[in-house]
């Protein structure tokens, strides 16, 4: 339809001019309407858009939102609000770090994107820490996953573990 044709757009404008733009409250607050309305096909975007605006002190209040849209039974909001907690991290690793049993809850679920997804966050938050990193490669190669790509990113980070513990 035209109206999401439209509203799609009004979200690609507000993550194109939150370089420019300093006071983002009201648009902040109709987007996190959107991100927990009724309608699927604008929670996505709207996390999108809302991580790409927000600061490390807005990232509080937004923080029990991404919570349960991270665990949330729709892929593609679930996919979204992983992905941009990744983005989220350069801004406040420590909050992003607190959403770590909703990613595990997600790398658990059954799409293969939202595993493939979940595993790189998991990834990206224990990566400094060796230990986690072969806990998390052993954990998820006994337990077995539904997504191709998850077993790709698996192989990945076993190789990166290998490669450093030559060295």
């Amino acid at each position: 339809s035209s109206q999401q044709t439209l509203r799609r757009m009004c979200y690609l404008t507000i993550k194109e001019m939150a370089n420019i733009s300093e006071d983002v409250i009201i648009v902040t607050s109709s987007l996190t309407k959107d991100m927990t309305g009724k309608e699927d096909v604008y929670r996505g975007p709207a996390i999108r858009a809302l991580c790409r605006i927000t600061d490390g002190t807005m990232l509080q209040a937004i923080e029990r939102y991404m919570k349960q849209a991270i665990v949330d039974k729709v892929p593609s909001v679930s996919s979204s609000a992983l992905v941009s907690s990744l983005h989220m991290m350069k801004i406040s690793y420590d909050v992003v770090k607190r959403w770590i049993n909703e990613a595990q809850e997600a790398a658990s679920g059954d799409n293969i994107m939202v595993q493939y997804h979940a595993l790189g966050l998991l990834y990206h938050l224990r990566r400094n820490d060796r230990l986690a990193v072969s806990k998390m490669l052993n954990k998820f190669t006994k337990s077995g996953l539904k997504s191709q790509f998850a077993y790709c990113m698996l192989i990945r980070i076993a190789s990166k573990l290998l490669k450093e513990s030559e060295e």
